[in-house]
């Protein structure tokens, strides 16, 4: 036998080995996630011509966030409604009923947060001592003063805080000394004058500390 033919002989089995080795060998499949194709199949088929479940769907996302909404609802047990036999209102009583239980604790954290707030504050109001009363007074008087010359960094970053003015507080204060055009047009033609206005407030505020200190209902006890 030729050497050619001999090298034929030993080469073929060896191709015929590896083609075979090669064909038995098992083919990978890129596995999706079950359960993300499971919430996609849901969400288009409970959506499809049906505005009541977008509707709810959207009111739901806009309250968790786009980014944490899908982990939200598997959480929560969306996937339950799958094989539920009105797979639409399941999904849709899902939505309503996780949107108003999330609401209602949004609503319960700030009242919570609006008493610890009101708790505050009782805890750290002054007694109304002469002393005290002398003090706010003056304070009160520069207070106007500030916000009257249009001082804002002053007003917001001393008086604000000292006062414990929310800014509601601040834009209805604002909005009363605008509308004094008389004193604006005394300041604006003599600016001296704003120190006599500060004596004849002080003079008023110690007749009647109440109704001239400013905030005074959550400064004193």
């Amino acid at each position: 036998m030729k050497i050619s033919n001999i090298l034929i002989c030993a080469i073929v089995p060896i191709l015929v080995a590896s083609c075979v080795h090669r064909s038995a060998a098992p083919v990978k499949k890129i596995e999706q996630p079950i359960e993300s194709d499971e919430l996609t199949l849901i969400k288009q088929q409970t959506e499809l011509n049906n505005p009541y479940v977008v509707n709810a769907k959207t009111q739901l996302q806009q309250l968790i966030g786009t980014k944490n909404f899908d982990n939200y609802i598997k959480k929560t047990g969306i996937l339950s409604c799958q094989n539920d036999e009105n797979q639409s209102s399941c999904v849709l009583n899902f939505y309503l009923t996780e949107y108003y239980k999330l609401k209602y604790n949004q609503q319960i954290k700030k009242v919570i947060e609006e008493n610890q707030t009101e708790h505050k504050i009782e805890l750290s109001k002054i007694k109304a001592t002469s002393a005290n009363i002398k003090n706010y007074c003056d304070l009160s008087a520069d207070f106007l003063a500030a916000v009257y010359t249009n001082d804002n960094q002053k007003v917001s970053s001393y008086f604000q805080p000292l006062f414990k003015m929310s800014e509601e507080e601040m834009s209805s204060l604002h909005a009363k000394i605008i509308k004094d055009n008389y004193s604006h047009f005394l300041i604006d033609e003599n600016p001296s004058i704003l120190q006599e206005m500060k004596s004849d407030f002080l003079e008023k505020c110690l007749d009647d500390p109440k109704d001239n200190i400013i905030n005074y209902i959550n400064i004193f006890r």
